[in-house]
């Protein structure tokens, strides 16, 4: 049985993965433990320790180690891993703008560092994949209508804000390592990932807590945003349809739903769920990159992507686990 290690594994993404694949292959998680959403530490804390303890229920070790420690590579040396996966990051756009020094440290210092690891270490590796991110396109393109052209991996990447620009920096950077040291790489982007245990305060989990709350929605510019939102067990599937494909080998694939859908109307459907929420509108415009549906056509052609959950399904299926675990943080 293949040994994966994947670092970043307590966290949102690498938590899910984590139980997806260990039925099929031996896994190894290690994790920093680091809490980027302060106001949000209550449930943080709640959801890291489900999280462990799951993972622990199901045989998994989990190590708590940072990737610029040097007993991180004595780990890596230790558990020699066939695939390793990296879903370490900081999980939110907005605080690469909030504190730049931390994104660069987090996102494209630890990147470097972890390759580096790879390159030194007397490891054997198969894979190497890459959770990047679809903030890398940066506007998604428009036709003669003005109609959002969905983003295919072919488009030219030219992100707005450092999030996206760290991302790119460590594709292309794990693209180099390849060429001059025959790394062997596939690279995930996914978008707008939503579901059970996600703590980090995006957009479909405060829409869900408001409904909890009886509170009010606020839709930034009217909620007109569009997002290609993912259920976290179809980005999974994905993922995991990549791991150990020789197809998927010095391969870019986006992984979504496919389908871009107004914030608006993800409020619209915590409503349905919650009549008592209240939704009003101001005229706030984020800076975000215009966005909309992902192509999924490579996925879809290549390693047999599917995607199941619709928003609707998902924000249920999100809502009836937050019923048995909010009042707990």
């Amino acid at each position: 049985m293949k040994k994966i290690l994947i670092v970043g594994g307590l966290g949102f993404i690498g938590y899910h993965l984590s139980r997806k694949l260990c039925s099929q292959f031996e896994i190894y998680v290690v994790d920093a433990l680091i809490n980027y959403i302060p106001n949000n530490y209550k449930a943080w804390n709640y959801y890291t320790m489900l999280r462990q303890q799951e993972l622990n229920n199901l045989g998994i070790p989990c190590f708590i180690n940072n990737v610029n420690d040097l007993s991180f590579k004595q780990l890596v040396v230790n558990i020699k891993p066939d695939i390793i996966v990296n879903a370490a990051s900081m999980p939110v756009a907005l605080l690469a703008d909030i504190n730049p020094s931390q994104a660069k440290q987090d996102i494209f210092d630890s990147q470097f560092q972890l390759l580096e690891t790879i390159r030194t270490s007397p490891i054997n590796l198969s894979q190497y994949i890459y959770i990047s991110s679809s903030m890398v396109y940066g506007n998604f393109l428009r036709d003669d209508a003005g109609k959002i052209i969905p983003a295919s991996e072919e488009q030219a990447c030219h992100p707005i804000d450092g999030y996206g620009a760290f991302k790119l920096a460590n594709e292309i950077i794990i693209q180099q390592y390849h060429k001059k040291y025959n790394l062997p790489f596939t690279i995930i982007r996914p978008s707008a990932v939503y579901g059970p245990t996600d703590c980090n305060l995006r957009v479909t989990e405060i829409f869900l807590r408001k409904g909890f709350e009886h509170g009010t929605i606020e839709l930034d510019n009217g909620g007109l945003h569009e997002l290609d939102f993912t259920y976290i067990e179809d980005l999974c599937q994905g993922i995991s349809l990549a791991i150990n494909n020789p197809k998927s080998i010095h391969q870019i694939f986006n992984i979504s739903y496919g389908q871009g859908r107004k914030i608006a109307e993800l409020a619209q459907i915590v409503k349905q769920m919650f009549p008592d929420v209240k939704i009003i509108s101001n005229e706030c415009k984020p800076f975000r990159p215009n966005r909309g549906a992902m192509n999924i056509t490579k996925a879809k052609e290549m390693l047999n992507y599917r995607p199941q959950v619709d928003l609707e399904q998902g924000m249920m299926f999100y809502r009836d686990f937050l019923k048995h675990h909010i009042g707990l943080y």
